[in-house]
């Protein structure tokens, strides 16, 4: 039994960092209502975007935005705040296959200056494109949501098929305006989409209902979420974020292993406790690998606010 009882609980504390400053509204929720309009179409569409807010504290500074055209799903940025650059790094098709990028793209940049350029890729009114964008100025622009004083930027592209993109931008606001249009290569216009903000964005009315404690595990504090690591990990880290805790709740880890041909079902390998002082505590246990490695199969680590089971995270560790 010397691959579970070597094992010993680590525990952290913390309370939550201030996040990075952004230059949109970056609130879970939040939603960008657009009226779509597609040359050849009687009809305008609706085009919507929502913040999914990064629930663990060492992944503040990350945002995914979900974009649906009238109501369908079409498409997943993955972002992430890096000096106050905006950074995409992965994008999901409406099919769900994502592509990573290493190293990230630029979606905007920290300088929003006149003559500011940089290789944008990302969706633009409905459509995904790669191409050059620069500012090229800023001025007066009206929308269904109203008048406004936005940047205006720009893009080119021909390879075979000739693009041009505008974007209108606001600081604090987001885009206001895009417009993509498309041409063959003897001039003759294929397609022309553009969308327009219909209401300033507000949070979504119907929010999920939020536990008392989120939990995930990863091979380090600040590493994607996991739910299979490989026998030679280091470390495994059990993380926690409170919301709404009483001041000094206990929470407690369990680490239980479930199924290895090593320890009976369910076997529990170790525990630790840590009191949260505030009510948006967040915290990691961490579990030292035993010498000998540790026993492949299926885990579950159980999170207790108060002696309350409030969040499970199942694992499983391969050869």
């Amino acid at each position: 039994m010397s691959r579970f009882f070597a094992v010993l609980f680590g525990v952290v504390l913390g309370a939550a960092a201030a996040a990075a400053e952004w230059p949109i509204p970056t609130a879970d929720g939040t939603i960008w209502q657009y009226v779509l309009t597609r040359d050849g179409e009687n009809r305008p569409g609706t085009l919507t975007r929502q913040v999914f807010a990064a629930k663990h504290p060492a992944e503040q500074n990350d945002l995914r935005i979900e974009t649906a055209v009238n109501g369908a799903s079409h498409s997943t940025e993955f972002l992430k705040n890096e000096g106050k650059t905006i950074l995409e790094t992965a994008f999901r098709n409406a099919n769900g296959e994502t592509q990573t990028f290493d190293p990230p793209v630029t979606i905007l940049p920290s300088d929003l200056n006149f003559g500011a350029e940089w290789n944008y890729r990302g969706p633009v009114a409905g459509l995904d494109l790669n191409l050059p964008l620069k500012i090229v100025g800023e001025g007066e622009i009206e929308v269904p949501a109203g008048k406004f004083r936005a940047l205006h930027f720009r893009g080119e592209k021909n390879d075979g098929l000739f693009t041009v993109a505008e974007f209108w931008f606001v600081r604090g606001i987001g885009s206001i305006k895009e417009m993509v249009t498309q041409r063959g290569p003897s001039g003759d216009l294929l397609s022309r989409n553009s969308i327009e903000l219909a209401k300033l964005p507000a949070l979504s009315r119907i929010k999920p209902e939020q536990k008392k404690l989120e939990a995930s595990v990863s091979t380090s504090s600040d590493g994607d979420s996991l739910d299979v690591i490989s026998a030679d990990a280091l470390q495994i880290v059990a993380r926690w974020r409170g919301h709404g805790l009483r001041k000094n709740a206990r929470i407690r880890a369990v680490w239980i292993a479930q199924d290895t041909g090593v320890a009976p079902v369910n076997f529990k390998v170790d525990e630790a406790t840590v009191v949260a002082a505030v009510g948006n505590a967040f915290g990691k246990f961490t579990l030292s690998r035993p010498a000998d490695g540790w026993a492949p199969g299926k885990y579950r680590v159980e999170f207790y606010v108060d002696d309350e089971l409030t969040d499970t995270v199942d694992l499983t560790i391969i050869p």
